[in-house]
């Protein structure tokens, strides 16, 4: 199987993703899968992941959706923050 073929097996089989009709009354957003391969430290392969971008700077607040979700980060990348602006001296808020 190719990356692609592989993820969308995946993906389909952990019911990770719905696949719905589009609805004639509404906007669809446009979207693009980024396929990034994850190496170990001796440069083999460690894993394939995928990441869904949705192209939401063509939809309109209250036309095309009603809220907004945040990305979260992950407690190592604010742990790391948090050290960097500890030896930097930076102000956090």
């Amino acid at each position: 199987m190719g990356d692609t073929k592989e993820e969308y097996y995946y993906i389909m089989k952990n019911n990770t993703l719905e696949l719905i009709e589009f609805l004639k009354d509404k906007v669809t957003i446009g979207s693009n899968l980024l396929f990034k391969t994850k190496f170990y430290v001796d440069k083999t392969i460690d894993k394939y992941k995928a990441k869904l971008i949705e192209k939401c700077y063509s939809s309109k607040q209250g036309i095309d959706y009603e809220e907004w979700f945040v990305a979260t980060a992950k407690m190592n990348a604010v742990w790391m923050l948090i050290a960097m602006a500890t030896k930097h001296n930076w102000k956090l808020n």
